[in-house]
């Protein structure tokens, strides 16, 4: 249900934020985030408002439908929505088409407008749309004061796009350092009742093709080959369910393939890793992926494909191992080399740290403070 304005919104004092985008159910990187900043902000001296938009985590030909109702509702309501600093959150293709008519009311509103786009395909999105839509494109984000992307690297093509009126910022997405820090491994085995002895690999994502969990069983193929005492978990559910097993029992690796999918609370994710030797993200595609904050804050390395933002984070061998992506010779290899190494939990752990909530939580507000800060001194207040 799309609502205006959340009632679970922080109730600091000082500026008010009003951020457009999802919040949990179902979870995702989006939503984590808004809840996240929801929630910290206020300790900053940030009053929060969301308008909840987005889907209910089950695809739906209804929600066009229910997407044209929230702009509505909003547009009906706008006079609720007087805020310091308007965030809306968006990602490419039809995400930021239906948050279009968000942004274009943000920019006529006295706020200072920020919008994020979460994700790795804006440019594929951009250059592949019609001169109609790449015109709106450009319009919606070149009036914004600010445009936060969440890898340094997209920060010079989204420029582009933009031109040179917004700000451009990047900050990566974050995770909980209270639940997912480091953990004694066989505890963990213990706890989860799987077996003790040998090396575990898991893996977190949905079982849908851009998360290359076909790559990661062929390459586990040759991984079984050459240690044996290796298993996969595959934590997930998703439209590939089925010929994702198929793919094991083609490839015989029922005894060292094992997927486990229902749904887990963030403790008991944190729980897997903890009971990992190493985390593998095989994706095709990705943004900032929580999950790879999540491994390193258990201290667990992480290996995975060169996209999106990850390599911005595994910048280093001390980190994790990287391949490219729809390869699974490269990624068996990374895996092989991986569990070969001696990993430092301890400082893998520390280098998550900079991606905590709090810490993005005291980034976003500088952001804030800055863009107030240059509204004022050009007479907005």
């Amino acid at each position: 249900m799309h609502r205006s304005p959340d009632p679970g919104a922080g109730r600091g004092s000082g500026r008010t934020v009003l951020m457009i985008g999802p919040l949990p159910p179902p979870n995702g990187g989006v939503a984590n985030f808004v809840r996240n900043m929801r929630d910290i902000l206020p300790s900053a001296g940030y009053e929060v408002n969301v308008y909840r938009t987005g889907g209910s985590g089950s695809s739906s030909i209804a929600q066009p439908a229910r997407d044209l109702g929230a702009v509505l509702r909003f547009l009906l309501t706008s006079r609720r929505h007087r805020a310091d600093i308007v965030h809306v959150h968006t990602s490419s293709y039809y995400s930021f088409m239906r948050n279009v008519p968000y942004i274009s009311w943000a920019r006529r509103s006295r706020a200072a407008v920020v919008v994020h786009i979460h994700g790795g395909m804006f440019t594929e999105f951009y250059d592949g749309a019609s001169p109609l839509t790449r015109r709106l494109v450009r319009k919606a984000l070149g009036g914004a004061d600010a445009v936060m992307v969440t890898s340094p690297s997209w920060t010079g093509p989204i420029a582009r796009i933009a031109g040179p009126g917004p700000e451009l910022v990047s900050m990566a997405n974050g995770f909980d350092a209270g639940t997912f820090r480091p953990a004694d491994r066989m505890e963990a085995r213990k706890e989860l009742g799987i077996p003790e002895e040998g090396r575990v690999l898991v893996s977190v994502g949905y079982l849908e093709p851009i998360k290359g969990h076909s790559y990661l069983i062929d390459a586990m193929a040759g991984v079984a080959k050459s240690a044996g005492d290796v298993r996969l978990y595959i934590l997930g559910d998703g439209s590939l369910r089925k010929s994702l097993a198929d793919q094991v029992k083609e490839r015989g690796l029922a005894d060292v393939v094992r997927f486990v999918h229902e749904p887990l609370p963030s403790s008991g994710i944190a729980r897997w890793m903890s009971a990992a030797d190493l985390f593998v993200l095989p994706s095709l595609g990705e943004g900032n992926p929580t999950v790879m904050f999540e491994c390193l804050g258990c201290g667990r390395p992480f290996v995975g494909t060169s996209v999106g933002g990850i390599p911005d984070v595994i910048g280093s061998e001390d980190l994790g191992l990287l391949c490219p992506p729809g390869d699974a010779g490269a990624l068996a290899a990374a895996i092989m080399k991986a569990l070969g190494k001696q990993w430092d939990a301890s400082a893998i752990s520390e280098h998550a740290q900079r991606y905590s909530w709090s810490n993005l939580g005291s980034q976003l507000a500088a952001v804030y403070e800055r863009l107030i800060e240059k509204r004022r001194l050009t007479g907005w207040e």
